[in-house]
């Protein structure tokens, strides 16, 4: 059965979130990266009293001095009841080989996992799901169903991340025209849209300048057997999503189209279908 997982807009939400929905993912503080906030360990405990799905981003790109860290939060992981870890960087492989942990870990390079076969790969290497790219097409999805019995995560609602880069792009501008630095989160204008961008310790990442609302196929997702859909809570005021979650927790098939655009209508018409029923246009040539 297809279940719903949210990534809460803020840690108040973390309880709304629980019971409006199958599991929330979080993310731990200087490992993970493009969540609304991040947390302790210490922050999980008392989390996960319920039959309720938690699962945690480990989804940093890993430097040298950052493995002793990650090693010891793999190690504490075991202390809690969580789910699953999602990584980026396959030092969390090794290192959970070498720990020989015992939550499943979750392929998530975001604009890497866009087939079967290394969906496959990685399930020899002992990972138990992928948290599939936003820039693949439904189409190309269920063919992914079709070809791995990996647990597959989708992203069913929320701004998507477009471009990382390690560099502090908006605090260097900021610095060269010697302008004051108001918060973390600034926007792009490109051709008439607004995109987020957040400049943390992580570096920059800019999002899309729509969000992503794949609501209406649910049940399509559903259907063909994807595991787990995200509604992602990011950059949304609070009020908001808790809305959208409890919109989502009690559609039907039937009022889908009308929960929808409901939704539409609290973000203020600035959504798309993503990537969803766009083909791509380059394509590999295969070999004679």
């Amino acid at each position: 059965m297809t279940k719903i997982l949210a990534i809460p807009s803020e840690k108040s939400m973390i309880s709304d979130c629980l019971s409006s929905c199958d599991g929330i993912i979080l993310g731990i503080q200087g490992l993970s990266v493009n969540l609304p906030f991040y947390i302790e360990l210490k922050d999980l405990e008392g989390i996960k009293k319920t039959n309720k799905k938690l699962f945690i981003m480990l989804n940093k790109n890993m430097h040298n001095h950052d493995l002793k860290e990650l090693e010891n939060t793999m190690r504490l992981l075991e202390d809690y009841p969580i789910d699953g870890v999602f990584y980026y960087d396959i030092s969390v492989v090794h290192l959970g080989k070498k720990l020989n942990v015992s939550y499943p870990l979750i392929w998530s390079q975001e604009h890497l996992a866009t087939n079967a076969e290394t969906c496959n790969f990685w399930k020899n290497q002992g990972v138990s799901g992928a948290y599939l790219s936003n820039e693949i097409t439904l189409d190309e999805i269920k063919e992914i169903r079709k070809q791995t019995d990996f647990l597959l995560f989708v992203c069913m609602f929320g701004y998507l991340p477009m471009f990382d880069s390690r560099r502090h792009l908006v605090k260097n501008y900021l610095e060269s025209f010697k302008l004051d630095q108001k918060g973390d989160q600034y926007y792009l204008e490109k051709e008439g849209q607004m995109y987020p961008i957040v400049d943390d310790m992580n570096g920059t990442t800019v999002y899309s300048s729509h969000i992503l609302n794949a609501i209406e196929e649910y049940f399509i997702l559903k259907n063909i057997h994807i595991d787990y859909v995200i509604v992602n809570g990011f950059h949304m005021e609070p009020p908001i999503f808790k809305q959208i979650m409890k919109l989502v927790s009690t559609m039907t098939e039937e009022n889908k189209v009308e929960v929808c655009q409901m939704v539409d209508s609290m973000c203020q018409n600035n959504v798309d279908k993503g990537f969803l029923y766009k083909e791509t246009v380059y394509k590999i040539k295969e070999g004679k």
